[in-house]
């Protein structure tokens, strides 16, 4: 079945592009906004409950999370960018088969991923070096975060694929449930309240789960009953029961995204263990500025994940001069609101530090000195995910992530390294600018001269 690219909503592929950009990704915003407000919330009552060792823990056990959910969500966001091309098309069919496909892939892999990560829990933390006062809240945190992984990624891949169909309102109802849910649970299981057992650094894991489970099961509902694109029924649901050559169309373009997440991830293990070897005062100061980088980077994140949805569907629709200017509007939005946020908290002084750590303490002022040098680096990073996002609309997966593995492995990782020597810690921070800076040149050269442009559309190779 195929229609007119005109079935796709107008707005992505119609009329003024920057107000339609900040309208697709405000619901976005928003939610990793209130994501990062939760991480933030379970933070500040892990370190006020628990003390800044229980902070490091799950900062040093969020680490592998992140890298394993980047090994699978490379195929997610080629299923939402396939789907977003479907749409472009019309092609409701395609739709269903990526659909079926996607989500068969990501139970299959979270699952697997989940249990061999929970059995090899002590390996991971001596792999980063994670500090004697903090490994056994690390050891629980982290084994509770495998047990979370069927769930969380299945609803980031169902997030994925909403986006890449064109809709926003529905992955952001959802996200504020989990993100609702979990600042409520998270705080009561910490500390066990309202009658709840405190289960301490356990309950600041389980409260998570228990609010992405429970907005799971409520998002998938609300696509059955409102009949969504990406709903299967009746002879769609063959569908779960993968087609191959469709999956290893999948796999074959997310495995770059995986291999990135592995080069991304790997150097921050590197750097973290650097970071652990100064000692517990140090990792804590680490983990505290760390909370603060979430808030610089979430426009730069938002407006990339709208401009790879609004740019696949233009694509499909073989509107490509909407793409170039999708493009300059995107990276100009994209480093404004970057400057904005870095400068509000250079602002705001110590006050959001103070948060997680105690006043007047060395750690606050180790945490200063890390965010006074590595936030304005976060400007120069919004030019790489902008860029970065509009090649993979067009299925350019393997130059991104080329990019990072030498940012990463090539300038940051050996950066941080070789001024070790001399300037101690401060190479650690320094080693960021300079693979932020450096990953904005290689985006923008690829950008402009690659040969991105002549790709395949992937619903096509579907």
């Amino acid at each position: 079945m195929r229609a007119s690219h005109h079935g796709a909503d107008r707005r992505l592929t119609e009329g003024p592009i920057a107000a339609t950009l900040a309208r697709f990704s405000l619901p976005l915003l928003t939610t990793n906004f209130m994501h990062s407000l939760a991480g933030t919330w379970s933070a500040i009552w892990v370190s006020h409950a628990l003390g800044a060792d229980a902070l490091t823990a799950v900062g040093n056990a969020n680490i592998f999370m992140y890298m394993m959910m980047g090994a699978v969500t490379g195929v997610g966001l080629a299923a939402g960018i396939a789907i977003g091309q479907a749409r472009g098309l019309g092609d409701v069919e395609a739709i269903k088969r990526i659909v079926g496909t996607a989500i068969a892939f990501v139970l299959g892999m979270s699952m697997l991923i989940g249990a061999i990560g929970y059995g090899h829990t002590g390996q991971i933390l001596d792999l980063i070096h994670t500090p004697d006062s903090a490994r056994a809240d690390a050891q629980t945190f982290l084994k509770l975060t495998c047990v979370s992984m069927p769930s969380i990624f299945t609803f980031i891949f169902m997030l994925m694929m909403l986006r890449g169909s064109g809709d926003a309102r529905t992955p952001f109802r959802f996200t504020v449930l989990w993100i609702a849910l979990a600042l409520v649970l998270s705080p009561m299981l910490i500390t066990g309240s309202a009658g709840l057992p405190r289960l301490g650094i356990a309950g600041a894991a389980l409260g998570n789960l228990i609010a992405n489970a429970l907005s799971l099961v409520a998002m998938v509902a609300y696509v059955y009953h409102r009949n969504l694109p990406v709903a299967l029924r009746g002879r769609a649901l063959r569908h779960l029961w993968p087609q191959w050559s469709l999956l290893a169309m999948l796999v074959r373009r997310g495995v770059p995204m995986a291999i990135e997440a592995f080069v991304v991830q790997g150097s921050y293990f590197v750097l973290l263990a650097m970071v652990n070897a100064h000692g517990a005062v140090t990792a804590s100061a680490y983990s505290a500025a760390a909370q603060l980088w979430a808030y610089v980077q979430m426009p730069a994140l938002a407006l990339a994940s709208s401009m790879a949805a609004m740019a696949a569907i233009n694509i499909g629709a073989g509107q490509w001069a909407r793409v170039e200017r999708i493009a300059l509007v995107g990276c100009c939005l994209s480093g404004v609101m970057t400057l904005l946020c870095t400068a509000l908290v250079y602002a705001a002084g110590d006050a959001p530090l103070r948060l997680f750590l105690p006043a007047g303490g060395p750690a606050l002022e180790i945490a200063r000195d890390i965010n006074h040098i590595v936030l304005w680096g976060w400007i120069a990073m919004c030019v790489t995910s902008s860029l970065c996002a509009i090649v993979r609309a067009n299925a350019a997966m393997l130059a991104p992530t080329l990019i990072f593995a030498v940012t990463m492995w090539v300038i940051r990782v050996p950066f941080a390294k070789a001024l070790h020597p001399w300037l101690g810690a401060e190479a650690i921070w320094w080693s960021f600018p300079a693979g932020a800076i450096s990953s904005a040149l290689l985006a923008f050269l690829y950008y402009r001269h690659g040969r991105w442009r002549s790709n395949r559309l992937l619903v096509g190779s579907a």
